[in-house]
């Protein structure tokens, strides 16, 4: 039997396996493919697109399928089909019809059959999607086709934290709302998060719980580290995640990921 055979590593990338340029390092890279050889289930929990995963093909390696959009999908890149999609359809649209007339300063971007758009512009917007490498997409969200998978606003922080009261005051119990960042609100459909789809795909995989390991940093992880009890985070993670982790690793830029596989590798995580 080979050593890691049975255990499993859900990593988020950004701030966890990429280093700051981006890019995944040398040391995270071999961690993994020697992890992979050796029986272990390698993959990514994320909140970006598929397309936004693509960009890092070939570069990444993964022997699973990924949950990606914060938890609304896990995809297998192996077979290119949707494992689980949990959708805001017809709710997404309503909700981006209201917030669209609410706040026009805010940015609107819809996910829909792994095409992102954009249904309202903003600066952020253009930052974000410049910085995960997606090409400019404006639609109006009348023509943007179902099934939408999620919605992302995008604003200054006083923007969306009015936006997140708003959604829970008009449209209370259909949506679960999280920052992945200050300038960037999720808006996923209330069953939907990281730490539900990676439960889902452990008990797909049959890998025990006890044998699954998932590491993150930011607000959008915080359900990840919950639902496992491999919690691990870098030190250099938010307060949050720093709270609730059970393993502590080196920072993402000293190469944390190759650190929590030696650790599981020498038995000094448990």
């Amino acid at each position: 039997m080979k050593i890691f055979e049975g255990t499993m590593i859900l990593t988020d990338l950004d701030g966890t396996y990429l280093a700051d340029d981006h890019h995944i390092s040398a040391e995270n890279r071999a961690a993994a493919e020697w992890f992979m050889e050796n029986g272990g289930r390698f993959s990514i929990a994320t909140g970006r697109s598929k397309a936004g995963m693509e960009h890092f093909f070939p570069e990444l390696r993964i022997n699973a399928p990924a949950i990606l959009y914060n938890g609304s999908v896990i995809y297998d890149f192996e077979k290119q089909a949707d494992v689980l999609d949990l959708c805001v359809g017809e709710n997404g649209f309503r909700l981006c019809r209201a917030l669209e007339e609410r706040f026009p300063e805010a940015g609107i971007e819809v996910y829909a059959g792994h095409r992102p758009y954009v249904a309202q512009d903003s600066a952020h917007t253009r930052r974000h999607f410049a910085n995960v490498k997606m090409s400019w997409n404006p639609c109006p969200a009348a023509d943007i086709p179902q099934p939408w998978l999620n919605l992302v606003v995008t604003g200054e922080g006083t923007v969306l934290s009015a936006v997140s009261a708003f959604i829970q005051q008009r449209f209370p119990g259909q949506f679960f709302v999280q920052y992945s960042s200050a300038h960037m609100l999720e808006i996923m459909r209330h069953d939907a998060n990281k730490g539900a789809a990676a439960k889902h795909l452990w008990e797909l995989l049959g890998i025990a719980p006890e044998r699954v390991y998932v590491a993150g940093d930011g607000p959008n992880d915080v359900q990840l580290l919950r639902c496992a009890r491999h919690s691990c985070a870098p030190a250099d993670a938010c307060p949050e995640i720093l709270s609730i982790a059970r393993h502590i690793l080196p920072e993402h830029r000293q190469h944390a990921i190759a650190a929590l596989i030696r650790g599981i590798e020498k038995g000094s995580l448990l």
